[in-house]
Protein backbone atom coordinates (compact mmCIF):
# COMPACT_ATOMS: atom_id res chain seq x y z
CA UNK A 1 0.00 0.00 0.00
CA UNK A 2 1.20 3.46 -0.84
CA UNK A 3 1.28 5.62 2.28
CA UNK A 4 0.68 9.36 2.08
CA UNK A 5 4.48 9.82 2.01
CA UNK A 6 4.85 7.49 -0.97
CA UNK A 7 1.89 9.11 -2.73
CA UNK A 8 3.62 12.47 -2.22
CA UNK A 9 6.74 11.16 -3.99
CA UNK A 10 4.65 10.32 -7.05
CA UNK A 11 2.79 13.64 -6.89
CA UNK A 12 6.13 15.45 -6.69
CA UNK A 13 7.34 13.50 -9.72
CA UNK A 14 4.38 14.85 -11.71
CA UNK A 15 5.22 18.39 -10.57
CA UNK A 16 8.83 17.88 -11.63
CA UNK A 17 7.80 16.55 -15.06
CA UNK A 18 5.57 19.56 -15.69
CA UNK A 19 8.13 22.08 -14.44
CA UNK A 20 10.84 20.51 -16.62
CA UNK A 21 8.48 20.73 -19.60
CA UNK A 22 8.38 16.99 -20.18
CA UNK A 23 4.58 16.71 -20.14
CA UNK A 24 1.34 18.63 -20.28
CA UNK A 25 -0.84 17.42 -17.43
CA UNK A 26 -4.61 17.67 -17.10
CA UNK A 27 -5.34 15.31 -14.20
CA UNK A 28 -3.72 12.73 -11.97
CA UNK A 29 -4.54 10.78 -8.85
CA UNK A 30 -2.32 8.48 -6.82
CA UNK A 31 -4.36 5.74 -5.18
CA UNK A 32 -3.17 3.39 -2.41
CA UNK A 33 -2.02 0.79 -4.96
CA UNK A 34 -1.90 2.49 -8.39
CA UNK A 35 -2.10 5.84 -10.15
CA UNK A 36 -3.93 7.39 -13.10
CA UNK A 37 -2.95 10.38 -15.22
CA UNK A 38 -4.22 12.28 -18.22
CA UNK A 39 -1.13 13.71 -19.85
CA UNK A 40 0.58 14.44 -23.13
CA UNK A 41 4.31 14.37 -23.70
CA UNK A 42 6.16 17.43 -24.93
CA UNK A 43 8.88 17.33 -27.58
CA UNK A 44 11.39 15.73 -27.54
CA UNK A 45 9.80 13.34 -25.03
CA UNK A 46 7.89 10.30 -26.21
CA UNK A 47 5.50 8.34 -24.02
CA UNK A 48 7.78 5.28 -23.74
CA UNK A 49 10.79 7.47 -22.85
CA UNK A 50 8.78 9.49 -20.33
CA UNK A 51 7.21 6.44 -18.69
CA UNK A 52 10.57 4.66 -18.42
CA UNK A 53 12.18 7.69 -16.77
CA UNK A 54 9.16 8.40 -14.56
CA UNK A 55 8.75 4.83 -13.36
CA UNK A 56 12.49 4.34 -12.87
CA UNK A 57 12.48 7.32 -10.52
CA UNK A 58 9.32 6.21 -8.71
CA UNK A 59 10.57 2.64 -8.49
CA UNK A 60 13.83 3.79 -6.96
CA UNK A 61 12.09 6.04 -4.46
CA UNK A 62 9.52 3.42 -3.40
CA UNK A 63 11.69 0.30 -3.63
CA UNK A 64 12.13 -0.16 0.12
CA UNK A 65 8.43 0.15 0.84
CA UNK A 66 7.32 -2.11 -1.97
CA UNK A 67 9.93 -4.74 -1.09
CA UNK A 68 8.86 -4.73 2.56
CA UNK A 69 5.22 -5.11 1.48
CA UNK A 70 6.23 -7.93 -0.90
CA UNK A 71 4.75 -6.15 -3.88
CA UNK A 72 6.07 -4.44 -6.96
CA UNK A 73 5.04 -2.02 -9.66
CA UNK A 74 3.18 -3.42 -12.65
CA UNK A 75 5.28 -3.77 -15.78
CA UNK A 76 4.05 -1.51 -18.54
CA UNK A 77 1.18 0.91 -18.70
CA UNK A 78 -2.10 1.43 -20.49
CA UNK A 79 -2.26 4.12 -23.13
CA UNK A 80 -5.49 5.57 -24.48
CA UNK A 81 -5.41 7.92 -27.44
CA UNK A 82 -7.90 10.68 -26.61
CA UNK A 83 -9.39 12.38 -29.66
CA UNK A 84 -12.64 14.03 -28.57
CA UNK A 85 -13.43 16.70 -26.00
CA UNK A 86 -16.15 14.45 -24.55
CA UNK A 87 -13.68 11.59 -24.01
CA UNK A 88 -11.10 14.01 -22.58
CA UNK A 89 -13.53 15.38 -19.97
CA UNK A 90 -14.87 11.92 -19.13
CA UNK A 91 -11.36 10.58 -18.46
CA UNK A 92 -10.39 13.64 -16.43
CA UNK A 93 -13.53 13.35 -14.30
CA UNK A 94 -13.02 9.59 -13.89
CA UNK A 95 -9.46 10.09 -12.67
CA UNK A 96 -10.34 12.79 -10.16
CA UNK A 97 -13.37 10.89 -8.83
CA UNK A 98 -11.46 7.63 -8.28
CA UNK A 99 -10.81 8.17 -4.53
CA UNK A 100 -14.53 8.85 -3.98
CA UNK A 101 -15.56 5.76 -5.96
CA UNK A 102 -13.20 3.67 -3.83
CA UNK A 103 -14.70 5.11 -0.62
CA UNK A 104 -11.49 6.83 0.50
CA UNK A 105 -12.98 10.35 0.72
CA UNK A 106 -16.35 12.05 0.30
CA UNK A 107 -15.17 14.61 -2.25
CA UNK A 108 -12.37 14.49 -4.86
CA UNK A 109 -10.68 17.60 -3.43
CA UNK A 110 -10.20 15.83 -0.08
CA UNK A 111 -7.72 13.29 -1.46
CA UNK A 112 -4.10 14.15 -0.67
CA UNK A 113 -2.51 12.91 -3.90
CA UNK A 114 -4.45 14.53 -6.70
CA UNK A 115 -3.94 17.23 -9.29
CA UNK A 116 -6.82 19.05 -7.57
CA UNK A 117 -4.29 19.88 -4.84
CA UNK A 118 -1.84 21.30 -7.40
CA UNK A 119 -3.83 23.48 -9.81
CA UNK A 120 -0.70 25.39 -10.88
CA UNK A 121 0.63 22.43 -12.86
CA UNK A 122 -2.53 21.78 -14.88
CA UNK A 123 -2.47 22.69 -18.57
CA UNK A 124 -5.59 24.77 -19.13
CA UNK A 125 -6.45 25.35 -21.86
CA UNK A 126 -5.28 22.02 -23.24
CA UNK A 127 -2.63 22.65 -25.93
CA UNK A 128 -3.97 20.09 -28.38
CA UNK A 129 -7.08 20.39 -30.50
CA UNK A 130 -9.79 17.83 -29.76
CA UNK A 131 -12.86 17.05 -31.85
CA UNK A 132 -16.02 18.58 -30.40
CA UNK A 133 -17.92 15.29 -30.34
Amino acid sequence: MLTSQLRAIISDAFVFAVQRERIYLRAFVVMPDHWHALLATRDPWTLPKFMHTFMSYIGGQTYGATTTAKTRWQDGYYETHVTTAKQFHFISDYILANPVKKGLVDSPDQWDASSLRLPGIIADPWPYLLDNE
